[in-house]
């Protein structure tokens, strides 16, 4: 059974083909069967431009065309809320929505009982000094090992990320060696 490319077939290759979109533009075979059928196909008698021959690549086999893979952007109702969200909130009020809000987290998932915990028995076996330096110690080590590492995530995944820092700096921080 061979197949016949239709009138469609060929004319949407040649559109293809004068966008240099599609594999023929990445591999071109020793000779194109249905280059002379296509209307809109240039004859082989013309001659580049000048420009052009500058313009030239290295084509080779598998070589792929600048424009051929597509740009993804944002859409442009979230850059004008982007760009409008600065003057609505300082950065100073915003970083500490964002470390408030995930030391709440903390505190509901249960995270921050266990920090207190492990500070309030410290304090009662060792002494103030010793909870001080394994408080700071621990949130040192979570900040080193586990945030700074994690910074550049997707921001919703970045935020939760930042639950088990915010929630030790906030157990240290209410922390009181005279309540007990």
């Amino acid at each position: 059974m061979s197949h016949e490319p239709g009138a469609d077939e060929l004319r949407m290759k040649a559109i293809l083909k004068k966008h240099r979109v599609g594999p023929d533009n990445w591999w071109e075979p020793a000779e194109t069967p249905f280059a002379e059928d296509t209307p809109d196909a240039e004859p082989d008698d013309v001659t580049p431009d000048e420009d052009d021959e500058d313009d030239e690549e290295p084509t080779g086999r598998f070589t792929p065309q600048p424009g051929y893979w597509p740009r993804p952007h944002t859409p442009a109702i979230v850059d004008r809320v982007r760009d409008r969200a600065p003057a609505a909130i300082s950065p100073a009020t915003r970083r500490f929505f964002y470390n408030a809000s995930a030391a709440g987290a903390g505190w509901l998932l249960g995270l921050y009982g266990k920090f207190a915990w492990a500070l309030d028995d410290c304090g009662r076996e060792q002494g103030i000094g010793a909870t001080i330096v394994l408080g700071a110690a621990s949130t040192m080590l979570i900040a080193h090992v586990w945030d700074r590492r994690t910074r550049h995530w997707w921001p919703g995944i970045a935020w939760a990320a930042r639950i088990p820092l915010a929630t030790a700096l906030l157990a240290l921080a209410l922390w009181a060696p005279a309540a007990t």
